[in-house]
């Protein structure tokens, strides 16, 4: 996979759909907030019942995704942290098998827009993959 994929592409191409998640899911919840939209029938396979769990859903995601590029940035060195260097690690084999069952999910959803995202998640399993097994003499 080195071959395919260079540690420092897949670094940026992780770090710009993880912040494009992040807008996509703060979107959402500026629409749910202030304007009190909330497509219910298009996020999340279609069954949220209500706004409110709608809202607890997405403040959940962007959480994680802000989460997930913080690991980027710490397994990159582009933040400084020594000591949250094998943590970040461990995140980003977690977030490998997140997005590999999230492919899953996304692909047997009920409506088109969600299939859709089976190839966000798919891509992002790739790219947490190959950042998770860059060898150790390239983190220093």
């Amino acid at each position: 996979m080195n071959k395919i994929i260079s540690f420092q592409t897949a670094t940026k191409l992780s770090l710009v759909i993880f912040s494009l998640l992040a807008l996509f899911h703060l979107a959402i919840i500026i629409g749910i907030v202030l304007f009190d939209y909330a497509p219910i029938e298009f996020l999340w396979g279609g069954r949220m019942e209500t706004k409110s769990q709608l809202l607890g859903f997405e403040f959940i995601s962007f959480f994680v995704t802000t989460l997930s590029i913080m690991a980027v940035l710490i397994h990159s060195n582009r933040i400084q942290a020594p000591k949250l260097k094998n943590l970040a690690r461990i995140c980003l084999w977690v977030l490998f098998v997140i997005f590999v069952l999230n492919t899953l999910g996304n692909a047997l959803a009920e409506t088109s827009f969600e299939k859709s995202f089976s190839i966000v998640t798919a891509t992002l399993a790739i790219l947490c993959l190959r950042q998770a097994i860059e060898s150790k003499k390239h983190d220093q």
